[in-house]
């Protein structure tokens, strides 16, 4: 078997096992006479939180050819989404979701994310774009928000921002980040504001306000990945 024939079957058979976990594969092995980090077989899967995610060991060979091993999170069901950030403007404002974050151990101000689920009940009226089904983030913004909120809202675009990866030197997980501008009776936000638990509270800030809280109260990547991209083509949005 040729060199070339051995790592299209190595990266095959390691494709085989990521993908029998519904974890995302593997687009290349990586070469270590290039300067990169090759990959040369599987070592061990470690699935304590699989509902979440999975920590994959590889054997590798790093540049200059020595031998090692390093670990690759994966998100639960890779293979199918990654999940999605949404930057939500509703009716001209930023969503930002207040909740606890037991890792931090403090409150934070974020957008919405989360992961793909139904789009019923969503009026469309923009241009949707090309992009996954299940990265389609409808379902996270009405979780988020409410369905007493979305029920009657329009959803008047739907801007696919890109997927951005979440930490290059540790995870193989890139969320779809996405702007959604949406329409709603003002009286159903007011109600939202002043009925939302403590335990997850939704407020909505002008533009001036998010970024006066930019690494302030706002301080996790997702959220300020995502406005940074949103910044690039809020002007381009429908007028209301």
């Amino acid at each position: 078997m040729t060199q070339v024939a051995q790592r299209q079957a190595t990266l095959a058979a390691i494709n085989t096992e990521l993908s029998s976990r519904n974890l995302k594969t593997l687009r290349k092995l990586g070469d270590s006479s290039r300067g990169e980090i090759e990959v040369v077989g599987l070592k061990a899967f470690y699935e304590h939180s699989a509902r979440f995610f999975t920590d994959v060991k590889f054997d590798v060979l790093f540049p200059g050819g020595k031998s090692g091993e390093f670990t690759v999170r994966f998100n639960a069901n890779g293979s199918v989404s990654d999940g999605a950030v949404i930057v939500s403007v509703v009716n001209g404002r930023f969503a930002i979701v207040k909740q606890w974050r037991l890792p931090l151990s403090q409150w934070t101000y974020e957008v919405p994310r989360g992961f793909g689920e139904q789009v019923d009940k969503a009026q469309i009226n923009g241009v949707l774009g090309t992009i996954s089904i299940a990265d389609l983030p409808l379902g996270t913004v009405t979780r988020e928000l409410g369905e007493e909120v979305m029920k009657d809202a329009t959803i008047q675009s739907i801007t696919h921002l890109g997927n951005i990866a979440e930490n290059s030197g540790t995870s193989n997980i890139a969320p779809s980040y996405f702007l959604v501008q949406i329409t709603v009776d003002e009286k159903l936000l007011e109600g939202k504001i002043s009925g939302s638990e403590d335990s997850m509270k939704v407020y909505f800030w002008d533009a001036a306000t998010v970024q006066t809280e930019l690494g302030q109260k706002i301080v996790d990547n997702h959220s300020i990945t995502g406005l940074a991209l949103a910044r690039r083509h809020i002007e381009l949005l429908p007028r209301i």
